[in-house]
């Protein structure tokens, strides 16, 4: 497998089953696509990270993010969504500000618009603790767009498969993310599942104010489609942008798969209330953070 310098994790690109020699060449590829926008002309970013009981995935993304070749200053404001590990300890340790959302008060939404109301800049990359950056060029593929025309309220990018991927997951990313590798970045003229994914997203804070932020109708998710589908409406441009691609898996087998998949469907024909006896059924990565959360407490 060929190893460039700008991929920062690719032992986990072979994860992906047959294709793995050609999506690291494609993401390479990708890479080498943004570097046409000079780095030089970055604006400065705010990057919002959700965490729940993620301390130490937490400390491998702030490794990431200090490997990132971006001439714009960076801000990082991490949402605590009610951790009773060390996040948020780790997070003060890396100079990021902190913002604590209690459990009470969870919602997919509200947890990100607590976060970008946090944000000082206008360019937000929005993400979650249990990710890794693919390249050492993540921040500046998305934030070119914003630097290129005033226009983009949107970027985003796929998902490769992470440490603890299920052979499902694994071979899942044998297909899709691979095709998406295979374009240059675009305009989307039309909203599928998954645009705008709040995992490996960049938005402009003036368009999402002036939105109304993320909708809190969405509670279990979905937020973040009906965001690009409302920047679309309102006339503004979301770019598909391959290079902005994260590492992220949830290490769902086929029980939980089918699960994730029915709520999927849920999501994009309504609205749904936040079930959060639902999300830990589905969830084991969630479910293991909460026996280690459990077990500290009663320690």
């Amino acid at each position: 497998m060929a190893k460039d310098h700008y991929l920062l994790h690719p032992e986990l690109l072979e994860r992906v089953p047959l294709g793995n020699s050609r999506t690291a060449r494609l993401l390479d590829q990708r890479i080498s696509d943004t570097l046409m926008d000079d780095p030089c002309n970055d604006p400065d970013v705010s990057v919002v990270v959700r965490v729940y009981n993620e301390a130490a995935k937490l400390e491998k993304l702030f490794e990431d993010i200090d490997k990132q070749l971006y001439s714009g200053e960076v801000e990082i404001v991490v949402v605590d969504n009610g951790s009773g590990d060390r996040s948020a300890e780790v997070a003060k340790c890396h100079g990021a500000e902190v913002v604590t959302l209690p459990q009470s008060q969870f919602t997919y939404p509200r947890s990100l618009n607590v976060g970008v109301e946090a944000a000082s800049n206008d360019v937000v990359f929005v993400t979650v603790a249990h990710i890794r950056l693919s390249n050492s060029h993540n921040l500046h593929a998305g934030a070119r767009h914003f630097s290129r025309n005033d226009n983009t309220a949107g970027a985003f990018g796929t998902c490769l498969p992470n440490e603890g991927a299920s052979y499902l997951e694994r071979w899942a990313a044998a297909g899709d993310p691979t095709l998406f590798l295979g374009r240059p970045a675009k305009h989307i003229r039309k909203c599928r599942l998954g645009a705008l994914g709040a995992t490996c997203a960049m938005i402009s804070k003036r368009a999402w104010k002036e939105l109304g932020g993320f909708d809190d109708r969405y509670q279990a998710g979905g937020e973040d489609t009906a965001m690009a589908k409302s920047m679309l409406k309102a006339g503004y441009g979301v770019v598909q942008e391959p290079a902005l691609t994260v590492h992220h898996s949830h290490g769902l087998g086929f029980k939980d798969t089918v699960r994730q998949y029915i709520h999927q469907q849920q999501i994009v024909r309504a609205p749904r209330q936040f079930d959060r006896q639902g999300l830990m059924r589905r969830r084991p990565d969630l479910r293991a953070n909460e026996s280690i959360s459990s077990s500290k407490a009663s320690g």
